[in-house]
C-alpha cells in the first residue's frame, strides 16, 4: 500500500469504510483482479484477516468475488458504483435511525406530557430560596443587593460579619454610598455592645451618615437581616453547629415573608436610640 494514499484514506473512513477496507479497495483498483493471498500481501492486512475483509466488502457491494477453477480472485466495484452504493446505505441506515428515535419520542412525549401538565402548578418552596455558605460569594450577592435596590435596605447588624477584613468593608461602604446618591434609603440598627467590640468596622460606616444613612443601636436583635426593597430579604446565619465565625447566608425573595421582616425591623427602629456619632 503507497503511503500516497494516506489522505484518501482519511476520507473512505469517512464515508464508512474501516481502514482495512480503504486499504484494500485501494489495492483492488490498482489491477484487473487479486487472489486473496496477493491482497493479503499488497494491502498489508494479516493473513488471518483478509478473508473477513472481504466478505464484509462483499456485502457491502464495493468488491465482487469470482471463481476460476480452484482459484477465487476478487474485483473493486467501479468506483463510483461502490461509493454511491454506500452513500446510498449511509443514507437508508440514517432514515432507519431517525424514524426509530421519531418513534421513541413521540412513546416517551406521550407517556410524560400529562405528567408534566398535571404537576407544571406545582411550585417548589426551594424556588425562592438560595443557601450560600462561601464569604466571598456572599459579599458578592450583598453588593449586588446594594446595587439592585431601587427604594430602601433595612439592615440588622450583629457579628459574626461578611465583611471581616479591609478589602469587603471598603466594597461595602463604597456601594452603600452609591446607593444613598441614587437617593435609596438605607436604615441599620446595630446592638449597642457592638460599638465597643467592633468599633474599628462601625467607623468605617460611620461618614456615610453625611449621604443619608441612618444608624441607631437597640439592646438586642434577635437575628441578622437584610431587606431590600419589598422584594429580597437576606438572613447571614451564624454556622453554630459548626464554626461560630462562619456565616450561611440565606437569601429569599418572598414579598410575603419580606412584609414580616419589615414590620419586624419597624418595630425594632421604633424601639432603638439614634447611634451617636
Amino acid at each position: 500500500m503507497k503511503s500516497e494514499y494516506t489522505k484518501q484514506i482519511h476520507k473512505f473512513l469517512e464515508l464508512g469504510f474501516t481502514e482495512r477496507e480503504s486499504k484494500v479497495y485501494i489495492t483492488l483498483l490498482s489491477k484487473r483482479s487479486f487472489t486473496s493471498s496477493e491482497l493479503q500481501k499488497s494491502a498489508g492486512i494479516p493473513r488471518t484477516k483478509i478473508y473477513e475483509v472481504l466478505y464484509k466488502m462483499i456485502d457491502k457491494g464495493i468488491c465482487v468475488e469470482r471463481q476460476s477453477g480452484k482459484i477465487k480472485y476478487y474485483e473493486a466495484v467501479e468506483p463510483k458504483k461502490a461509493l454511491h452504493k454506500m452513500l446510498e446505505d449511509y443514507k437508508n441506515n440514517y432514515q432507519n435511525e431517525f424514524e426509530k428515535k421519531k418513534a421513541v419520542t413521540e412513546e416517551l412525549a406521550g407517556i410524560f406530557s400529562p405528567v408534566f401538565e398535571k404537576n407544571k402548578t406545582f411550585v417548589s418552596p426551594l424556588e425562592f430560596v438560595d443557601v450560600v455558605k462561601d464569604k466571598d460569594q456572599s459579599q458578592k450577592i450583598i453588593l449586588n443587593a446594594f446595587q439592585n435596590a431601587k427604594s430602601e435596605v433595612l439592615s440588622l447588624i450583629k457579628g459574626p460579619y461578611v465583611c471581616n477584613n479591609i478589602k469587603r468593608v471598603k466594597e461595602q461602604v463604597r456601594e452603600e454610598r452609591n446607593v444613598l446618591k441614587r437617593g435609596v434609603g438605607f436604615r441599620k440598627i446595630y446592638e449597642i455592645h457592638e460599638l465597643s467590640e467592633e468599633a474599628q468596622l462601625i467607623e468605617h460606616f460611620k461618614p456615610l451618615s453625611k449621604f443619608g444613612s441612618q444608624m441607631r443601636v437597640i439592646d438586642r436583635i434577635p437575628i441578622k437581616m437584610l431587606v431590600i426593597d419589598e422584594r429580597m430579604v437576606i438572613f447571614p446565619l451564624q454556622d453554630v453547629l459548626r464554626d461560630p465565625n462562619e456565616l450561611t447566608l440565606i437569601i429569599i425573595e418572598h414579598k410575603e415573608m419580606v412584609l414580616a421582616c419589615r414590620i419586624l425591623f419597624d418595630y425594632l427602629w421604633n424601639s432603638s436610640k439614634p447611634m451617636k456619632m
